[in-house]
């Protein structure tokens, strides 16, 4: 039985990787980046990079840009050299690292677990709605994800003796070296605490001399040091920016500029109910996996549940440090910390199931009704919007706000209005439908006393909800993305034109990604850019209202690129006789302070 399980279950992970790379790869090609400080700005800096062919400081809009590590831009870029620039380039070495983190997790919780604890655990990490959501955008969340997985994984595998220290440690290192680079002193902060906590729990201390301290420490020097040693060189000014004001001011709150929110903590908390939902669902059955006693856990020598108090170890050093770290905490910051609570999960279902526990059944009831009550509230949403019809700028049907006021990741709901069903009915349906179906035969092969088969059904629903969150997210893109803007403006550019911004980067970084120039700040405030603006050879990027006043009536050609709650105000500070609407979609317009000689093919609008 066990040997036929486990052959289903590793036919079903590969099935599952089949899917993730469905799921994550299939849909990296569209929609277009967005106009967001993390997305097409982030792909702003690998391809400026790529342009410059300089590795080691990195620009965007032709600015240093000192306060992020450079692998997941160095992936990005390379990316772009073998695949040209493109929005699947953007997203692939992200998309990678998702399935990575799949088959780590499925390898990590089968080995210690057993295989319906890895086929488990491998469905969380695939068809949690965090893990889609925050994996859309390029945020490196999942690149050092999957290094802080493999660096416990390895220790694990050294520390319980089924491999060789040196390959263990030493692999831990290098992984280290990989994750600092990718989201720079947590990279190191977070695997070490949990380390620590690992061993404290288990009273392992006088085992420190195996773990290779030293020459763990000159891998990791070896791999992590230059980069930062060549960008304090090349930059001075670097480690205050990066060290001090990025990463111990942000913490603290006190960072300059203060472009980044902090989420109140019972709702950061809360939210892991979403971002691991359905799976959170069963944190009851996760939570019964710390082993007990306590005082047995320095006694015990049983792998499994050694391998519990890693996961409770790492987990819990993440959740605690953004716990108590308030100034700046936003939704996805605790992402690091999902693998080991999706392996919990895995292993409390897998063990409910195997132990004949009672837990299980309630739970499904109350996603089926769940899934009941979204079918029914999506149906009264359609119903009441049957005689809308879907606009033609979906903006239309939003509650639009200015770039600056969007400091956390999504905030974008709030722009939802009753009206914007109209343009969402197809993903609503899709997902309702597929919830519904998926979570109703989970309770109902459940009731039947079938194992394994309900935590199918219940990713197979999830796919279909990811599915149509993916196509939602397309329908609501032009709102989020500049792109459309950007090609028009592309037929009409000319080399000595002047592209401009209403306000920081963050306004629409997409411009300058899809039109390949520079672009001029108007009126920015608050700008990540501002310091790298200040050196010697930075070139003049920010403008007030003298400077641009003084450029738009000058003899260039100049488009300036406005959020709509922003089109009085900028009309008001020229001459009506000196600005001329060029295009409007998505919730931005573009002026230009000169006639066209030849008309745009979207003049006024684009649809």
């Amino acid at each position: 039985m066990m040997r036929n399980l486990e052959t289903s279950s590793r036919w079903m992970v590969l099935f599952l990787l089949v899917a993730s790379a469905g799921l994550y790869i299939g849909t990296a090609g569209s929609p277009a980046l967005d106009d967001e400080d993390v997305d097409a700005a982030h792909a702003l800096v690998s391809q400026e990079m790529l342009a410059r062919h300089n590795f080691v400081v990195m620009y965007m809009d032709g600015i240093r840009y000192l306060i992020r590590p450079p692998m997941h831009f160095w992936l990005v870029a390379a990316s772009y050299e073998l695949l040209g620039e493109s929005e699947f380039a953007t997203r692939l070495p992200v998309g990678l690292a998702i399935l990575g983190i799949v088959l780590l997790t499925f390898e990590f919780a089968d080995r210690f677990f057993g295989p319906r604890a890895g086929l488990y655990s491998a469905l969380v990490v695939a068809t949690s709605v965090g893990m889609f959501i925050f994996t859309r955008n390029m945020i490196p969340e999942a690149i050092y994800t999957v290094a802080f997985e493999g660096i416990f994984y390895l220790f694990l595998r050294s520390w319980t003796g089924s491999l060789d220290s040196r390959v263990g440690y030493w692999g831990a290192a290098v992984l280290c070296a990989f994750a600092v680079m990718t989201r720079a002193l947590i990279g190191l902060l977070f695997p070490l605490a949990g380390i620590a906590a690992f061993i404290t729990m288990t009273h392992g201390w006088r085992r420190w001399r195996e773990l290779r301290l030293f020459s763990s420490s000159v891998i990791f020097l070896a791999l992590a040091a230059p980069w930062h040693i060549l960008a304090a060189i090349r930059t001075p000014g670097f480690f205050w920016a990066y060290f001090i004001n990025e990463h111990i001011n942000r913490a603290l709150g006190t960072r300059l500029p203060h472009d980044y929110g902090a989420v109140p903590l019972w709702a950061w908390w809360s939210a892991h109910l979403v971002w691991l939902f359905p799976w959170s669902f069963f944190f009851p059955l996760a939570l019964r996996q710390l082993p007990l006693p306590i005082r047995a856990w320095n006694n015990s020598k049983d792998p499994s549940v050694q391998a519990r108090l890693l996961l409770f170890g790492w987990a819990g050093v993440i959740l605690l440090f953004f716990t108590f770290e308030s100034g700046s905490r936003l939704e996805y910051y605790s992402f690091g910390a999902w693998p080991a609570m999706a392996m919990l999960l895995g292993a409390g279902i897998a063990r409910a199931e195997e132990t004949e526990q009672h837990w299980l059944r309630p739970v499904r009831r109350v996603l089926a009704a769940l899934a009941v009550c979204f079918a029914l509230t999506a149906g009264y949403f359609i119903w009441g919007t049957i005689h809308i019809s879907a606009a033609k700028d979906v903006a239309d049907h939003l509650e639009m706000r200015s770039p600056e006021n969007y400091m956390t990741g999504m905030v974008h709901l709030l722009d939802l209005t009753p009206e914007s069903v109209a343009d969402l009915r197809f993903p609503i349906v899709l997902s309702s439908v597929s919830v519904l179906i998926g979570f109703v035969a989970a309770w109902a092969l459940q009731e039947r006393g079938i194992q394994w088969v309900p935590n199918i059904a219940l990713a197979f629903g999830m796919v279909g909800f990811i599915i149509a969150a993916h196509i939602a997210h397309n329908v609501l893109n032009p709102t989020l993305s500049s792109r459309s803007l950007a090609l028009e403006m592309n037929k009409f550019l000319l080399p000595d034109d002047q592209v401009a911004l209403y306000g920081d980067i963050r306004v629409a970084p997409g411009i300058a990604f899809y039109s390949h120039r520079n672009v001029l700040l108007y009126n920015a405030t608050g700008s990540n850019l501002e310091f790298g603006s200040h050196y010697p050879d930075a070139p003049k990027r920010f403008f007030d209202d003298l400077d641009f006043s003084n450029l738009w009536v000058g003899g260039e050609r100049v488009f300036l690129v406005v959020p709509a709650e922003h089109k009085q105000e900028v009309r008001e500070r020229f001459p009506a006789t000196s600005i001329w609407v060029f295009a409007e979609s998505g919730g931005k317009i573009v002026y230009v302070n000169q006639p066209m000689k030849k008309e745009p093919s979207l003049r006024v609008r684009l649809d």
